[in-house]
């Protein structure tokens, strides 16, 4: 992320180092939720992925209010995100393992020597009866998590080039729409999040509340499809946000209650966790395959066609309602 910094104008090295940085984010993301199935009961599995979940709904709303901000001091601005991005990764390693919860040692434990099969067997996926929730609930997350990659990501270009198209300063004036959408979001995420978790631990049920989450979700995106001013984006981030914050507090818990072998849970919630990553290239390349498309038939060079983004929402929303329909077709979870 740092090195981003001295090579903002270089596509392909942005691209190589991007890549780079998700390799790392992703060798951190999957253990660390690999330890929700080796030390979290069920019976309080959906409090604690509600903490999850409002960690990651605040952080990356915390991300957009800041990068908004940043937009409008310009380049100096955008390669100050990039610092930013270098001091909260390398800290975050360091504050993780300093206080995360201590193991037994190890050393006297059964152990037994690991071979190249081995190695080779774990990256295959989970295979044999009973694992189609397991890809249930795989497939849902990558299209919930595409949908919202889909708008999220070109958040920036659909206030400048959608709400605000044609009027003077519009980079300016998305940037503080972004802003106050970030507030909203930090608000009705983190207090979304907090209170679904404990509350499917009561009511015992994570199926169905993640999918009506992901329908919410759906509902939010309509709202600028519907209404094309700032408006439209406010219930966005009211709607939207709420969803999303009940969404990523239960979805978590789903996804170890149904993994198919509770002793594999590192590998397997390892090949979950690629619907965060294969979502992102999902959602980049739907957006851009649209936004290009609209570019080429209308001949509009650097500006995107405004016409563009109504079809981007429609798109996301199909996803993200499928996702609802594949979740629910999880039959060992309520």
């Amino acid at each position: 992320m740092g090195l981003i910094a001295l090579f903002q104008t270089n596509v392909p090295m942005v691209t190589i180092l991007w890549c780079l940085g998700q390799l790392g984010y992703n060798m951190m993301l999957a253990p660390f939720v690999a330890c929700m199935s080796d030390r979290v009961p069920d019976a309080n599995r959906g409090t604690i992925s509600g903490f999850y979940g409002a960690g990651i709904a605040v952080g990356q709303t915390l991300g957009n209010y800041v990068g908004a901000y940043l937009v409008k001091q310009g380049n100096s601005g955008l390669t100050a995100g990039w610092i930013i991005a270098l001091c909260v990764f390398g800290l975050i390693g360091i504050v993780t393992v300093l206080i995360w919860p201590r193991e037994q040692s190890s050393k006297d434990s059964v152990s037994r020597k690991t071979s190249a099969h081995d190695i080779l067997a774990s990256f295959i996926p989970p295979v044999g009866k009973g694992v189609g929730d397991f890809y249930y609930a795989l497939s849902g997350r990558t299209l919930m998590m595409a949908g919202y990659w889909m708008v999220n990501t070109y958040v920036l270009y659909i206030t400048t080039d959608y709400i605000f198209a044609g009027q003077p300063g519009a980079e300016k004036r998305g940037a503080s729409l972004i802003a106050s959408m970030s507030v909203i979001q930090l608000i009705v995420t983190l207090i979304s999040a907090l209170l679904a978790g404990p509350v499917t631990d009561k009511i015992h049920m994570r199926k169905t509340p993640v999918a009506l989450a992901a329908c919410l979700f759906a509902i939010g995106i309509l709202m600028p499809l519907l209404i094309r001013k700032p408006l439209g984006m406010y219930l966005f981030a009211l709607i939207a946000g709420f969803g999303y914050g009940v969404y990523n507090a239960i979805d978590q818990a789903l996804n170890v209650d149904v993994l198919p072998n509770p002793d594999q849970a590192g590998k397997d919630l390892g090949i979950l966790n690629l619907a965060n990553t294969l979502s992102t290239v999902l959602g980049s390349l739907f957006t851009s395959a649209i936004i290009g498309g609209f570019k080429a038939a209308t001949h509009s060079g650097v500006h995107t066609p405004m016409a563009a983004y109504p079809v981007v929402f429609i798109v996301a929303i199909v996803f993200v309602l499928v996702a609802a329909f594949l979740i629910k077709r999880i039959k060992r979870v309520k």
